[in-house]
Formats: C-alpha cells, structure tokens, sequence
C-alpha cells in the first residue's frame, strides 16, 4: 500500500502535535479514530475508508515517532500486525529494503475522547473554499501570538476576525461565503487549532464550518476517502 495513506489519516489527527495519543479502529478495511487535543479545545473524528489492515484496536501513544519512522520508509510499503493472544503489541511497516517495528500502546493509557451526547442548532454555515483556507492561514501567519478568532454575523455579513478583543488591538476581519447565518455577537475558538485543522485539510473537496451561539463551532471535511469532523470549544476573551 502507499505510505501517504496512513500519513494523510495520520496528518488529519495529528493537528501538527497537537494530539498525540490515540485509538485507532480498523474495521472493514477502514480506519476511524476519535481523539481530543491536548488542551481539550478540540474534540474530532476522521475516518479514512480502502486502508487494507485487518480489523483491531491500535494503541497510537507517541504519534509524532510514529511519523518520524514512517519517514525512514518509500513510499510502497506492507503493513503487518504484530499479536499476542489476540491483543496487538506493535505494526510492522516494511518497503523493499527497510524493515520498521512501532510499538503500540496499552488502550488504558489513551485518554478517551469525551463523548458529544447532544449537539445544538448551529445558527451559521460558513463555506470552507480554498480561498477562505488560504486567506485563514495567511491571517495567522501575519499574528502568529493571536490566540483566538472569532465568528460574527449581523445584518451586514458574517465576518471572521482574527485576534478579536474588546479593546483595541491588531486584529485582520474579513467576510465569508455563508449559506446560513443567525444574528449573533462574537464567539471566539481557538486560531492556533484551526488554523492547523485547516492546513490538513486544504485539498479537501468540501468543507463547512458551522458555529452555535451555544459556543460550539463544527468543522466538517470530506476529501476523497477521508472524513474528517472536528469540534471546537468557545474560548473566553478580554
């Protein structure tokens, strides 16, 4: 199988080292993984369909060996699980002359994602072009200490403001495509965590972000046989 395979599903988790410890289920020749950033403001789920491991319960503790490894191999790989008793111990990735051996992770030592019982109404559906993406991430990029972005929409648009403060501060606004947009005052989330979600993402073939005054926002791609959902939680700002 190719490499880039478990790298794209690896990538869209990873968030750039922002989660490092995850289950991953495969079954029926896919993969899916539900997993929460290390400081709890993302919560998501990507499922990639056509991966080819048999069904298990894999153990990802250090993701970012993981990667580092992965990159000891060309890009033609074989993947084998490697058993004890039935339970998975390790994954053994080989290419024509390299042998690869990872160890996994006992599945008490993940921490588990929390669950998402009810969901609200989410009054804004924001278009994820690829011109938002780039147009996103440039904007982080010219105030990489920003910490927040925030979402709102009146009678004259549905904007993104970057670094969004009550007082005055440097902050980049710009307007969105939107094919729902409730009223609403600014809700901030993370600008570090998204911009990474949307890095992941940027090839994606649809993408919609959707925002609750509730103070949650859903991230929703699909590219190819990926899926990717991820949520954010409202940030408190001054």
């Amino acid at each position: 199988m190719k490499k880039d395979v478990i790298n794209k599903l690896i990538e869209k988790y990873h968030l750039n080292g922002n989660v490092e410890s995850v289950k991953l289920d495969s079954k029926a020749g896919g993969i899916e993984t539900t997993f929460v950033s290390e400081d709890q403001n993302v919560v998501g789920t990507v499922t990639a369909k056509n991966v080819g491991i048999e069904d298990s319960e894999l153990g990802i503790f250090t993701t970012s060996q993981l990667v580092k490894m992965l990159g000891a191999l060309d890009q033609e790989v074989d993947i084998k699980l490697n058993k004890i008793s039935d339970k998975c111990v390790g994954i053994n990735f080989k290419d024509k002359d390299t042998d690869v051996s990872f160890m996994l992770a006992d599945l008490s030592v993940i921490k588990k994602a929390p669950t998402l019982r009810t969901l609200p109404d989410f009054g804004i559906k924001i278009k994820l072009t690829k011109e938002f993406i780039e147009k996103f991430i440039k904007a982080k990029n010219a105030l990489p200490d920003s910490d927040n972005f925030a979402v709102t929409s009146n009678s004259s648009g549905t904007k993104i403001i970057l670094n969004y403060s009550t007082i005055n501060s440097n902050r980049i606004t710009f307007d969105t495509v939107t094919e729902k947009a409730m009223e609403t005052k600014a809700i901030t989330f993370s600008a570090k965590l998204f911009k990474e979600i949307l890095s992941v993402n940027k090839n994606c073939d649809e993408g919609y972000l959707e925002v609750s005054d509730k103070g949650i926002a859903k991230a929703a791609f699909k590219e190819g046989d990926y899926t990717s959902v991820y949520y954010l939680v409202q940030l408190q700002h001054s």
